[in-house]
């Protein structure tokens, strides 16, 4: 099998793994709305799986080089927290602390 149709298919999998359970449905009169509690926890879900998957991710490059390597991944994530701050979107200090990363990592190197 080709292997962009592997990751088209895994990608929409996961799309709507997460989309459906979500889907706005028309919900009988006598249904009560969603608690606040209730809309911060599905809120707090994507945040909390991204978290997961980053701490996974990690700490390979974090055991791989005791020197640089925790300092790198320190930085970027003080850059995405502080850029966190100031938009809404969490593409951008994504993307920023990515840059970071490599940035301390190349200019260590």
């Amino acid at each position: 099998m080709n292997s962009w149709l592997i990751v088209i298919l895994a990608g929409l999998g996961t799309f709507l793994l997460r989309y459906l359970p979500l889907r706005k449905t028309a919900r009988p009169a006598s249904s009560k709305p969603r608690s606040a509690r209730s809309q911060a926890f599905l809120q707090a879900i994507g945040p909390a799986a991204i978290t997961s998957l980053l701490v996974v991710s990690l700490w390979p490059l974090w055991a791989q080089s005791p020197t640089r390597g925790p300092w790198a991944i320190m930085l970027a994530l003080l850059t995405i927290v502080l850029i966190r701050r100031f938009t809404r979107d969490i593409a951008i200090p994504t993307l920023m602390g990515a840059t970071v990363y490599g940035v301390v990592i190349a200019w260590f190197a």
